[in-house]
């Protein structure tokens, strides 16, 4: 069974040709895909659904809709996602993202969801956030920043996300060649776009692949390292 532990699936399309083969957790960009990934969760038993606003988006909502959010569809979860802070693509809004993901940081804190972390560009920051909080459960998707933050990260049991992007981004492939199996999780963050490469669930397998070429394993032993890292965080 693969893990993609960060994908876009109200975006991605026909879902059921995962089913059997994937377990998909699905954030939300914002507050209307909240709400479609929450139905299709209803619908396919390997969906789990993750509730969020986007850093990208946030400053199109307001601290009182994020909040609504979580007060209609947080007991239905456990993992708030796609959140976090963007300092490298979005920096002109960083104080509102400040603002709406320390919400969503303390809504995790009290009734002890999962984290799905963006923090591209500002991976300090959210890492400080998040163990400053209390958070026991925060997986920092696509992982690129320094190794030993990475070391930090993983010491204390958060999750480092493999993106098939290590394919054509060297940065990527450092960290997934430096960190310990026993804390990654695959991801395809699909359907995306990146620099010609088209990251779908598929791809996890090539992850897969590489880490089983890079930790000296086999590739079944792999898949099952990574499946377990995923029951580890869901339990």
């Amino acid at each position: 069974m693969f893990i993609d532990m960060h994908v876009h699936c109200a975006e991605l399309g026909d879902l059921d040709k995962y089913r059997g083969r994937y377990i998909l957790v699905c954030v939300s960009d914002d507050i209307d895909s909240s709400y479609t990934i929450l139905k299709l969760s209803e619908k396919y038993d390997n969906v789990k659904p993750c509730i969020g606003i986007h850093p990208w988006v946030v400053h199109e909502f307001t601290v009182k809709s994020a909040k609504e959010l979580l007060e209609k569809l947080g007991d239905r979860v456990r993992c708030l996602g796609e959140v976090g802070l963007d300092k490298k693509f979005k920096p002109e809004t960083y104080n509102k993202q400040f603002e709406i993901f320390k919400l969503f940081v303390e809504y995790a804190r009290e009734h002890d969801v999962i984290l799905n972390l963006h923090a591209a560009g500002a991976w300090s920051e959210v890492f400080q956030i998040v163990y400053s909080r209390g958070i026991d459960k925060a997986y920092f998707h696509w992982y690129t920043g320094p190794l030993d933050l990475a070391d930090q990260i993983t010491s204390i049991g958060y999750f480092i996300g493999a993106n098939p992007a290590f394919l054509i981004q060297e940065k990527h492939r450092v960290v997934l060649d430096s960190v310990n199996i026993d804390s990654v999780i695959t991801e395809s963050d699909a359907p995306y776009h990146y620099r010609g490469l088209n990251l779908m669930p598929e791809l996890i397998e090539k992850t897969i692949a590489y880490l089983s070429g890079k930790k000296r394993l086999e590739p079944v032993m792999v898949e099952e390292i990574i499946y377990n890292n995923f029951i580890k965080l869901f339990k």
